[in-house]
């Protein structure tokens, strides 16, 4: 399965050289659905996987990756929130709870919304690294929050099917009439070529440049990704 969960490498002590990193701390999935038809909490699960302890953090933002986690509001509480300490193979499970506070408007109940869930894991600092030269990284992983109103219309595994295709010049209009965030991973033109594509949010409408020289499709092929972060072949009609 491609991971679609982003993560960002971050040096924490200035070195000589570079080395490969990789999270010893995962989640046990690529996104995460807050279901609100199914209570206020949904748990997040993280697993340290690596041979060493390892200090978390965990915060979740509103759409801008470079907000600092003593800055960012959302209408989220995270329990256990403060940093903790991971042995290795230990598991840490993390409740998140949609509760706005009195003076913030509430999110919409007539469409889904999206924030995103980060990941610090920091490695221990070797306990040999007196005196040497080391690079020591610390790794953030990244995913989707949805936040899933009760009661939408229609649900969220028909909603790439709804999506609305249509010529416009040299690119493709696409229009999400749905209440759902639907996860576009690929897109193929008749002529097997490419187009970069992203989510496309409730209610939205993208338009995809075409690749130079690529005649207008009469059917596009894509891949959209569903609440376990699974890709889903769809074809569709593009409409003159």
């Amino acid at each position: 399965m491609k991971l679609r969960a982003r993560t960002w490498i971050c040096a924490l002590l200035a070195v000589s050289a570079a080395l490969p990193a990789s999270a010893a701390v995962t989640l046990q999935g690529t996104r995460i659905v807050h279901d609100a038809s199914k209570g206020r909490d949904v748990t997040v699960k993280a697993s340290n996987v690596g041979e060493l302890p390892a200090m978390t953090q965990v915060w979740i933002d509103d759409g801008d990756s470079q907000s600092r986690p003593e800055n960012v509001r959302t209408p989220f509480r995270l329990t256990p929130a403060e940093p903790r300490l991971l042995q290795p193979k230990q598991g840490q499970a993390y409740r998140v709870t949609y509760a706005p506070r009195p003076s913030e408007a509430p999110l919409p109940t007539d469409r889904e919304s999206v924030f995103y869930f980060n990941l610090l894991d920091i490695p221990p600092k070797p306990s040999d690294a007196s005196g040497r030269n080391l690079l020591q990284f610390a790794v953030r992983t990244r995913v989707k929050l949805f936040h899933r109103p009760a009661g939408l219309p229609g649900n969220a595994r028909d909603a790439a099917a709804t999506l609305q295709w249509t010529a416009d010049g040299d690119g493709l209009q696409v229009r999400n009439p749905s209440a759902y965030h639907v996860s576009l991973s690929s897109l193929t033109l008749a002529d097997g070529r490419r187009v970069d594509v992203d989510m496309i949010a409730p209610g939205a409408q993208v338009r995809y440049a075409l690749p130079e020289g690529a005649a207008m499709p009469a059917t596009v092929a894509f891949k959209w990704l569903d609440d376990y972060g699974t890709p889903r072949e769809a074809e569709a009609r593009v409409d003159r």
